[in-house]
């Protein structure tokens, strides 16, 4: 009996040791550590890559997280037997690591230093040709690995600012090294959430919303992987006051001893938020325009008179002046032109600033006139160019009337979005943007991408503006067309299109008022290689379309 009772403890041992291994076993295989280029590799270890010393260290690439080694004063590294691409990296530690990546000749391709301490994070390019990876460490290092695509998705990040202006929302958030972020916000507490925009930094302005409406904000990170879990939401609720609509709306201002001293930034004095104060003892905070303004009156709330010195762009003291009350707007005795800096000087708290006047640069005007045309797996955009506009952000949805996500910007007035599906129906929207900010959205157009052989482009009332567009073919005939400038745009992009090797191969033109005979219409369809070159000349069209006549002279 005593013998039976033996036996069976030593085989319940057994298999609760068995049981332990194959648990170790399945957590290496699922874990986020694993599936990279050093699973499972002994790596060398020395004060230098030229001197390994010991036989080598394996707890940093068996999957296993619980174990470490000690860091101090060494390095860890791997050769590969052949180059490689490496796009992530992951180390868990307990400080932030850097990662070194050398060629065969051992030159120093570049270097990396971890966001996060037990995350996978993307490289901010691929690096290629990569012979030996090297890991510098503080302390402890747990585990690490290095990916020629990530496995896992990224740590999810928080967003660490968040404020509410006239008809925006401005949000920063933790970087985690992911490829992108998900900007997400709902109108309701705990979602559902619609996607913004995509956006490789850590920072965005919405300029879609509504003033006095709560909005409901979640961040999420994302690598090919996929995407991580949300940020904390974040409630805020935007708003026109007597602190916005001045030059210092939003504006992230510096802080020290002297305008030539900058030791910190401070951003709770433009957050359009009067509950928020910065202890002012021994500091002063100050900005400067990217252009002279003309300065016309101030607010400040403080618990204190509050002193303000404008200078010009020659740190000059042109004026100063000290509001007889906090928290009101005030207006100064005369404007202050040709101000480049403004210093606000105050006692002990102060809790919002801005300045008003003149000579910030006229916002942009609203693209007109949105034109969408199909392409396969393509859609080419135009529209008509805005006044003061610096460059164009494209925005698109899935469904008609948004959500729109941002896609991509142009410095010109046409875009073309190859990032699409043929047979799926696209609606864009485009916003005009210069220093001022971002304008209103367009009109709203749509277009669905398809498989074909030619481009039709959308015909239009003709206004706005207009130009003739002259072909010259291989034959030494002139075509010459009377066309919108939608119309135009949407020849060019089709051509720019065929000399990148993609689009049909045929554009139709429509005749419009040279269509004669009795048809409904009559098109004539150019085809790519016959076209030796082209000239656009540009005009004002009136309401016949046509350009305007010169007078005879009585």
């Amino acid at each position: 009996m005593k013998l039976k009772k033996l036996k069976l403890a030593i085989l319940i041992i057994v298999l609760i040791c068995y049981s332990i291994m194959l648990s170790n076993t399945v957590f290496a295989a699922s874990s986020k550590y694993t599936g990279g280029l050093l699973d499972g590799i002994n790596l060398q270890m020395g004060p230098s890559i030229t001197q390994p010393t010991g036989s080598g260290v394996a707890q940093l690439t068996d999957g296993n997280p619980t174990n470490y080694i000690s860091m101090s004063n060494q390095m860890v590294w791997h050769t590969f037997a052949s180059p490689q691409e490496i796009r992530a990296v992951i180390v868990k530690s307990d400080t932030k690591a850097i990662i070194e990546f050398y060629d065969t000749g051992q030159n120093l391709l570049t270097s990396y230093t971890t966001a996060t301490s037990d995350g996978m994070e993307s490289l901010p390019a691929p690096v290629q040709n990569v012979s030996t990876v090297v890991l510098k460490q503080g302390k402890y290092v747990y585990e690490w690995n290095v990916f020629s695509t990530p496995t896992a998705t990224p740590l999810p990040t928080v967003i660490n600012w968040i404020q509410g202006g006239d008809k925006s929302v401005d949000l920063d958030w933790d970087s985690t090294g992911a490829k992108s972020y998900n900007v997400k916000r709902s109108a309701s507490p705990g979602g559902p959430y619609a996607l913004l925009a995509n956006v490789s930094g850590t920072s965005y302005t919405d300029k879609d919303v509504k003033n006095d409406t709560n909005y409901y904000y979640v961040v999420m990170a994302v690598n090919e992987s996929g995407e991580s879990a949300p940020s904390p939401e974040k409630l805020i609720r935007p708003a026109a006051t007597k602190y916005t609509g001045g030059l210092l709306d939003r504006i992230v201002l510096k802080a020290g001893t002297a305008i030539t001293n900058p030791l910190t930034t401070v951003r709770l004095l433009t957050d359009n938020n009067g509950s928020n104060y910065v202890g002012m003892a021994n500091q002063i905070v100050w900005h400067t325009f990217s252009s002279p303004k003309v300065v016309e009156s101030v607010i400040v709330k403080s618990d204190a008179k509050a002193v303000i010195e404008f200078y010009d762009a020659d740190n000059n003291l042109l004026d100063s002046y000290s509001p007889t009350k906090s928290d009101t707007v005030e207006t100064l005795p005369i404007p202050i032109v040709n101000v480049s800096t403004v210093v606000l000087k105050q006692g002990t708290y102060a809790y919002e600033w801005n300045v008003f006047g003149k000579g910030t640069e006229p916002p942009a005007a609203t693209p007109l006139n949105l034109t969408a045309v199909g392409g396969d797996t393509k859609v080419n955009l135009a529209w008509n160019a805005s006044v003061n506009a610096v460059s164009y952000n494209v925005k698109r949805s899935a469904t008609a009337g948004g959500p729109y996500a941002a896609i991509g910007t142009a410095a010109g007035s046409a875009y073309t979005d190859t990032s699409v599906v043929n047979g799926t129906t696209y609606y864009y929207v485009v916003t005009a943007v210069n220093a001022s900010g971002e304008s209103l959205p367009s009109n709203e157009a749509s277009a669905t991408p398809k498989a074909g052989t030619v481009v039709v482009p959308p015909v239009e009332e003709p206004s706005g503006e207009s130009a003739i567009l002259v072909i010259t073919l291989n034959n030494g005939t002139d075509k010459e067309y009377d066309l919108s400038m939608n119309e135009v745009n949407a020849f060019i992009a089709w051509y720019e299109g065929r000399a990148a090797g993609t689009g049909p191969v045929m554009f139709a033109i429509d005749k419009h008022n040279n269509n004669k005979g009795p048809f409904k219409n009559r098109k004539d369809y150019i085809l790519y290689d016959k076209i030796i070159t082209f000239e656009v000349s540009t005009y004002d069209s009136i309401e016949s379309g046509a350009p305007v006549e010169p007078p005879i002279p009585l």
